[in-house]
This record gives structure tokens, C-alpha cells and sequence, in this order.
């Protein structure tokens, strides 16, 4: 009997081993069969900016949500014409209608509010910062940001954060605490001598913070490493535990940009860089390099850059996504680094079709829902590959950003890359800002983006839309999907070893002695 139920157990663990071998492997083949199927919403994406004037032209879009009442958002973008200010939009039932909201100047400063940026709080506090333009180059004077106690609908006076030449500014809040964190390239006013460009190198990403809601900011430290002399595009986020990480792009020698010089694309390579602070914004790290083959896609303004898309998980993943045109066109990368950044995994696809396919995807911004689902969102010009219209894409991952099976289509009408105020004057498209932005919720994704369906080359009006999907944050299913299939493997594995092992025993064991029994008496 102990022979036979051996043998059931050897019978049990193959089949077993293989039986889980192949669900793993028919899991497998159900995602990748998804690759490259788009999905068109049902429901109409939403008109966020109200403007009655043709040639009001904004971009930039920041949309952040309410982590006390999630059907309040806000939405913050800069205008570019007719004159420059700043916006912002506030909805109270999920993004189904938008209002405009003026921010409150700060007393005495006549000045044009400019670059916005947006946070609430852990107790649902909302900030927002801006800088303040003047003089005939438009160049920011102060830094500044406002708080809101009702979700965006008023504002307290503002209060300053630095003081001139402020660029690329952002702010971000520790999302279990109360502690705001602001970051901005530092500039001098001699490196702003030069038109579109800057006349120095070596200007220093800063970072300062505030424990008092924004009134009352700590000296700026530098957080990029000195010897990377043209840098930019910081990108900000807050872990779990408080600790704040700024990534940011360094351009190596591209005098190109750096310095508005005629000539084509810059045929060097940059790096994506992460720098980490590790005790709340006191100390900050050298720089780890995310990513030292980032191809430009093209000529961009550096007073102006596009950010990376960077975003930190509730357990404190971390995710850069970004356009690269290392493959001869511009497709949308992304990293994820499970360790606080000291290592990141290899750069995965987002968009879908083929790498290096011939049609250009750019400017994504990644977030990261309750559960771990990954959504990153971006420009793509799949239906008008040699021309400039262009849709936003959502793409999804459930297996914390390995694969992007499926792909959504959010907007309801394209959008034309020449309406819009020029940027460099060395690319025959417009300006389409610095950002877009998509938030990650438990039960889907919401999204905003600068749209121009209801501009021309005539009018040039740039507006804000946005749209909301559906999704499962069914993470934890992929995963638990992904340990059942590794202990498959390894349960085959075992069981084929001990079946052939046990066959082995058999074959190397004496054969059996018959017992002697008595003969039977007749």
C-alpha cells in the first residue's frame, strides 16, 4: 500500500505542477492577445476651461483631487495669450462640470500670475502656487502660493515662497501629513540676458518646505547633483512616509536648446536623474541616474521644458514615464524602481503598436491608484501619422506597470499641433505647455489635457478638457494571479524531480525475496 500511495503522490504533484504551469502560461497569452486594442469611451470627454474668447490660448493643465471628498477637483493651467495669467477650474461632482475660479493676487503686486501648480493636503486642504511675471521680458519676480479651505471655490492671501527668477515651479504635499514641499529651477538675472535661452549653466534645482500651510517656507537647499551644468524639468512627488524626490532632466551638452541656437535636433543623449531626501526634505542624496539613453524627440524652450511623468505608490514604488526617440520615433518609456530609487527595472513600451513603429507618442504623465494600477496618459498620433493631429491616449497596466494591455481613447475630436502661441522658433508646431496630468482613483482614472478643437491657425484657442474611465484596480489579483503561476512552476519542477528520482530509487533498489513460508501439508 505505501508503494502505491507513493506513486499517487508523484501522479498528484506532476499533475498539479503542470496544470498550474499551463494556467500560467494561458494567463500569459490572454494579456498579451490585448496588446494594441484601443477602446473609444462612450461618454463625451468634458469642456474644462469656460472661456467666451477665440483666442484665449491655455495649457499646461494640473489636476489634483480631493483626498477627503474625491468628487472635488481642481484643475490649474497656464495662459499664454492674449496675455499671460494663470486658471483655475473647480468641480464638486467628479469632473462632470467646471467652474472658473479667479486666484487672489498678492496685495500691492501688479504683476501677471503665471505657471500654476496644484496640491491638497492630507485634511483636504488645497494650495496653489504661482509666479509672478514683470518687466518687458516677463520674467518671474517672486514665487508665491494660496490656500483654499472649501475645494478651490476662494482663496486666502497669498503668501511668498522665494523671491526672482523662479522657473519650472511645482508643489507637492506629504500625502499622511501636513508638510508642503515646493521645487523650482534657480536662475540668476544674468542668465536670463538672452532671449529663450539661458546665458549660464550650472543653475541649480532648489527645494524648500513650509510645516505652517504654506506661510512661512525653509531656506531652498539644492537637490541636483553641481557638476550637471544644464538641468531642468523638475518633476516632484511625496512617498508615504514624507520623503520628498524631485526628477529631473539633465540636457548633458545640448547648447542647442540650452542656448536658442539654429539647428536641428540635438544628436547627443540626456539622462533622467532622481534626487531623494530620506529624513523629510532635511538632507538630500546624490543624484541616481534613472536613465542615461533618453533620445530628444525635439527642440523644446528651456525656460519651458516638459516635465517626466513621476509618480509614488502607496507603498512607495516609484514610476517615471517619458517620450524617447531612441528607437527612430518618439514612444512613451516608463521605469519602475522598487527600492526608493536606487535601482529601476528596464525600460518598458507604454504606447501601443510597435516600438519604433513610426508614429510619435509624447509628453505622458503617470499616476498610480490606491491598489497599485498604473495609468499613464499622453499624445498620440496613430490616426494621422504624418500630419499633426493628434488624440490623448490612457493607457493601464494591472501588473505594476510590466505590460499596458489595453489602451483608451479619451477625446471626442483631435487636436491640431500648430493652433496654438509659438515655442521655439525652430519647430513648426505650437506650444502645448509643459504637462498634462491624469489622477488615479480606486474605481478608474481622470484626466486633463490641452485641447484645440475649437481653435484654428487663425485663432490659435487652446482650451482644457477632461475625461473620466472606468477601471479595476485589480493589481493585487494580477499578483496573486503571477504567485500562483510561479508556484506552479516550481510545484512542477518538485514534482518531476521526485518523480524521476523515485524512478531511479526503483531501478537501483535489489529486486524483492519471496518470503518462505511453509508448504501446505496434504
Amino acid at each position: 500500500m505505501a508503494g502505491v500511495w507513493a506513486a499517487r503522490t508523484r501522479a498528484a504533484a506532476v499533475l498539479v505542477g503542470l496544470i498550474l504551469v499551463l494556467a500560467a502560461n494561458a494567463g500569459g497569452h490572454r494579456a498579451s492577445a490585448d496588446v494594441g486594442e484601443i477602446v473609444v469611451r462612450p461618454e463625451p470627454d468634458i469642456l474644462v476651461s469656460q472661456d467666451p474668447d477665440p483666442i484665449v490660448a491655455r495649457n499646461s493643465p494640473s489636476l489634483v483631487v480631493n483626498p477627503v471628498q474625491p468628487t472635488n477637483m481642481v484643475v490649474v493651467d497656464r495662459v499664454d495669450r492674449p496675455d499671460y495669467t494663470a486658471g483655475v477650474h473647480v468641480s464638486n461632482n467628479g469632473g462632470g462640470n467646471w467652474q472658473d475660479i479667479a486666484l487672489k493676487r498678492p496685495a500691492g503686486n501688479s504683476g501677471k500670475l503665471f505657471a500654476p501648480s496644484a496640491t491638497f493636503d492630507s485634511d483636504g486642504t488645497l494650495f496653489v502656487s504661482f509666479v509672478i511675471l514683470s518687466g518687458t521680458g516677463n520674467d518671474p519676480d517672486s514665487f508665491w502660493v494660496t490656500r483654499s479651505g472649501d475645494g478651490g471655490l476662494s482663496f486666502d492671501e497669498p503668501s511668498r515662497i522665494a523671491g526672482a527668477d523662479t522657473y519650472q515651479t511645482t508643489l507637492a504635499a506629504d500625502p499622511e501629513g501636513r508638510r508642503l514641499f515646493a521645487a523650482w529651477l534657480q536662475a540668476t538675472p544674468e542668465a536670463t540676458t538672452c532671449l529663450l535661452c539661458f546665458a549660464q549653466t550650472g543653475l541649480p534645482i532648489v527645494v524648500s518646505w513650509s510645516d505652517d500651510g504654506g506661510r512661512t517656507w525653509s531656506p531652498p537647499a539644492p537637490v541636483s547633483d553641481a557638476g550637471r551644468m544644464r538641468i531642468g524639468a523638475p518633476a516632484l512627488a511625496v512617498d508615504p512616509d514624507g520623503n520628498p524626490a524631485v526628477l529631473y532632466v539633465d540636457y548633458g551638452a545640448d547648447r542647442f536648446d540650452w542656448e536658442n541656437l539654429p539647428g536641428g535636433i540635438y544628436d547627443g543623449t540626456f539622462s533622467i536623474v532622481l534626487a531623494r531626501s530620506a529624513d523629510r526634505g532635511g538632507r538630500w542624496e546624490p543624484g541616481r541616474v534613472v536613465d542615461a539613453d533618453m533620445v530628444p524627440t525635439g527642440r523644446f524652450l528651456v525656460y519651458l521644458p516638459v516635465s517626466p511623468g513621476f509618480a509614488i505608490a502607496r507603498n512607495g514604488d516609484m514610476l517615471a514615464a517619458w517620450a524617447d526617440a531612441r528607437s527612430g520615433d518618439a514612444d512613451i518609456l516608463l521605469r519602475r524602481s522598487t527600492d526608493d530609487g536606487r535601482t529601476w527595472s528596464r525600460p518598458v513600451p507604454v504606447n501601443r503598436g510597435r516600438v519604433g513603429d513610426g508614429v510619435p507618442q509624447d509628453m505622458p504623465a503617470v499616476s498610480v491608484a490606491p491598489g497599485g494600477r498604473v495609468d499613464v496618459i499622453y499624445y498620440d498620433r496613430s490616426l494621422d501619422r504624418q500630419g499633426s493631429n493628434v488624440d490623448v491616449l490612457l493607457s493601464s497596466s494591472s501588473d505594476g506597470g510590466e505590460t499596458f494591455p489595453k489602451t483608451f481613447r479619451l477625446n471626442k475630436a483631435a487636436s491640431n499641433r500648430r493652433v496654438g502661441p509659438q515655442g521655439t522658433p525652430y519647430s513648426s508646431e505650437a506650444d502645448f505647455g509643459s504637462r498634462i496630468s491624469v489622477a488615479s482613483l480606486s474605481g478608474g482614472a481622470v484626466a486633463a489635457w490641452t485641447d484645440t478643437r475649437n481653435g484654428s491657425p487663425d485663432t490659435d484657442k487652446q482650451d482644457i478638457f477632461s475625461a473620466s474611465v472606468p477601471l479595476d484596480d485589480n493589481t493585487s489579483v494580477g499578483l496573486a494571479f503571477r504567485l500562483l503561476a510561479g508556484s506552479g512552476i516550481l510545484l512542477g519542477i518538485a514534482g518531476v524531480t521526485l518523480f524521476v528520482l523515485s524512478r531511479r530509487a526503483r531501478k537501483q533498489s535489489p529486486p524483492a525475496v519471496p518470503s518462505e513460508e511453509p508448504a501446505a501439508v496434504p
